[in-house]
């Protein structure tokens, strides 16, 4: 998808189509590293869930 946008820009040379395939390629980045998050998700849970306290302690 962001190989449309490339073209694009180098069809018109606009710096507003540079900036979209920018953009493109950081939102691609972002949604990388949440994916990654996620797939790590597990590994830091206490299976209590977001509302479970494991310690109970104060």
């Amino acid at each position: 998808m962001e190989e449309k946008y490339w073209q694009q820009f180098l069809e018109t040379g606009r710096i507003h189509d540079y900036l979209t395939y920018k953009g493109m390629e950081i939102c691609r980045r972002v949604m990388d590293s949440y994916e990654d998050e996620r797939s790590h998700e597990s590994d830091y849970s206490d299976r209590h869930g977001a509302c479970g306290d494991a310690c109970r302690g104060v």
